[in-house]
């Protein structure tokens, strides 16, 4: 046995895993392993479409508005004595003719269309602020569909290659996962590539429930990993401004001192950007503070000429 093959070996039965060619699945496997890790639940927006809809509602109630209003203009006009009360009194609007009179009509078809056009218009906009799959995310889904010893799911319709061939920017994930920084996600990215026994130490078993849809499939919880990378963002806040401090203090030179707490500043700005996910206010106003840290040291300690 190779070296290589040993290493599979162990790690197989460390995993608890059979790696056998599993029969070819469908929508019942796919749909296990998206409802298993909701990371996984990648679809199509079709953001065109939802948008041509939306484009064909609203010329269908620009049109209905023009009859309507057409309708109303002339009944207003009318020598009926009836119809001269239709802008005033919507029981008689309604009960004109049985309900048969064409502005009633065109009413509750504007009716009907608005409630249409504004679920439509809701729907889109709740589907514009789904995120972006993370790469990795969509990668595992790709993959685990192709081997033949997981998925193995071969879909023979049209929307077979709706995760190779669409375009990135109408892929979205449901999942709604709070968003790490950069520097988190470069951290789970490295960690689950790299370091194996790190997925080891944190991998969840499959639902047994499910293991007739996702056998040979370990899901792994990034909580551990983006806690490590949380705690190395944190150590970091702390050592540099007591290394910024420290440097101040070796220098005596003011226009030295100056350019050093430019330089520190910028790079405090940078770090907070990669290393955190906060927002712009926040980035601002931590920033803002630490260069006012480092002005009052140097107007409190003695410079040389």
């Amino acid at each position: 046995m190779t070296g290589s093959a040993a290493r599979r070996s162990s790690d197989d039965a460390l995993l608890n895993l059979d790696f056998r060619v599993m029969e070819v699945g469908g929508y019942a496997r796919l749909g296990a392993y998206m409802g298993s890790l909701p990371r996984g639940a990648i679809f199509r927006r079709f953001g065109a479409l939802g948008m041509q809809n939306l484009l064909y509602l609203q010329a269908e109630l620009v049109d209905l508005e023009s009859r309507f209003r057409k309708c109303s203009r002339e009944n207003g006009q009318s020598e009926d004595p009836e119809k001269a009360f239709f802008d005033t009194d919507w029981w008689a609007l309604a009960q004109h003719n049985d309900g048969n009179e064409e502005q009633w009509i065109l009413a509750l078809r504007i009716r009907e269309k608005l409630k249409e056009y504004g679920d439509a218009m809701i729907q889109q906009s709740l589907l514009c602020q789904l995120k972006r799959p993370v790469a990795r995310d969509l990668e595992a889904l790709k993959g685990w569909m192709r081997r033949p010893t997981q998925g193995r799911v071969r879909l023979v319709g049209l929307d077979s290659n709706i995760w190779e061939n669409s375009d990135p920017r109408d892929i979205v994930t449901v999942d709604h996962s709070e968003t790490t920084g950069p520097f988190s996600s470069w951290v789970a990215n490295v960690l689950f590539h790299k370091s194996k026994w790190i997925l080891i130490v944190s991998k969840q078993k499959p639902n047994p429930a499910e293991s007739e849809y996702c056998a040979n499939t370990v899901h792994y919880s990034e909580k551990g990993i983006l806690k490590v990378a949380t705690l190395v963002a944190m150590c970091f806040s702390s050592i540099l401004p007591i290394a910024a401090i420290s440097a101040l203090y070796c220098v005596d030179s003011m226009p030295i001192r100056i350019v050093m707490v430019a330089t520190f500043t910028v790079c405090f700005t940078i770090c907070l950007g990669l290393l955190t996910d906060a927002k712009s206010v926040d980035i601002f106003a931590a920033t803002t503070a630490f260069a006012a840290v480092q002005v009052v040291f140097i107007g409190t300690t003695g410079i040389s000429t």
